[in-house]
């Protein structure tokens, strides 16, 4: 999946246990963050949350 298309833009997403989280996203790039796979975090409120590549099952740009 290309998650860098969804850099900057207002999500909705789906992890693979069917949890939603909306919110404006961040691409973040494995190599950059030393990471094994790339992510996105999303702002929900207040709150960062951070999924991995293999751990999102859907997304959906809504704004």
């Amino acid at each position: 999946m290309e998650l860098k298309k969804f850099n900057n833009k207002v999500v909705r997403i789906i992890d693979i246990d069917n949890q939603k989280f909306e919110g404006i996203c961040l691409y973040e790039d494995k190599d950059i963050f030393d990471e094994e796979y790339d992510a996105l975090s999303v702002k929900s409120g207040i709150r960062w949350t951070k999924l991995f590549e293999y751990e999102i099952k859907e997304v959906k740009i809504i704004l």
